[in-house]
């Protein structure tokens, strides 16, 4: 097909006219390598310019038609095999993970949460090879499992909230609710959490405000009264989120 043809043509397809352009002797690299990640409105429009630039040059050579090319089809991996590479790959990726916790200085109950956070890693690994094994046309089944895999990462990172802190402060953060919700309403419930969110929210930015003056404080003893400050508040933000958790749950 010529130049002049293409843009003539009702249809353009969009791949005909990148070979079209690539024929040209005066080719755009950075153009042709943009064209090439897709159509797009954008790409089309810088198509049909640059081609209609072309058709009124001499720099355009038909290109040669491309040689054939012999397909080798890939070996499906055995299920065994299959199952070894991701178990190998999940091992790697947890040794990686959990390589900054000394499992051995930690408190008997934070020892019981990070047993806990093993077990929610290893689960959401196996989730999102479920997740990438689905056909595309599994919709409904992709949604819950993802719906199960943003379950599990919420219990993950609260308990990584915990074990931070332990690195940081040497103090524990509350790991369990003791409110009790059981007597409000419905209405009750919404309103308490939308308290809570706004709690939440304020007090994380006053701890974000904290961490920037303690980076820049020298004083050793305003230093440690930051510190001190930072490590109640992030207590209270954690409990708050706990009793979100629980309301959450109810609702």
């Amino acid at each position: 097909m010529e130049i002049s043809e293409w843009l003539n043509s009702k249809s353009k397809d969009y791949n005909i006219g990148i070979d079209l352009y690539a024929g040209s002797n005066i080719v755009k690299s950075r153009t042709l390598a943009n064209l090439k990640r897709g159509q797009n409105p954008r790409n089309m429009a810088v198509l049909i310019k640059e081609l209609r630039q072309l058709s009124k040059t001499r720099s355009y050579s038909k290109p040669q038609p491309k040689p054939a090319i012999e397909k080798v089809v890939a070996k499906t991996p055995k299920p065994v095999q299959v199952e070894m590479e991701r178990k190998n790959q999940i091992e790697q990726s947890a040794s990686a993970y959990f390589q900054k916790i000394k499992y051995n200085e930690l408190p008997a109950v934070l020892k019981v949460r990070y047993r806990q956070l093993k077990d929610l890693f290893y689960d959401m690994s196996d989730l999102k090879f479920v997740l990438n094994d689905l056909p595309t046309k599994e919709v409904n089944k992709a949604l819950k499992i993802i719906l199960k895999i943003e379950a599990l990462d919420e219990q993950r990172e609260m308990i990584w909230r915990e074990l931070d802190h332990w690195q940081d402060h040497k103090t524990l953060l509350p790991t369990k609710t003791e409110t009790d919700f059981s007597e409000l309403s419905q209405k009750d419930l919404f309103l308490k959490k939308a308290n809570l969110v706004n709690y939440i929210n304020k007090k994380s930015k006053r701890i974000e405000n904290w961490e920037e003056a303690l980076e820049k404080e020298s004083s050793k003893e305003e230093r440690l009264k930051i510190g001190q400050q930072i490590n109640r508040t992030q207590k209270a933000v954690h409990q708050h989120k706990l009793d979100l958790h629980k309301i959450e749950g109810m609702l």
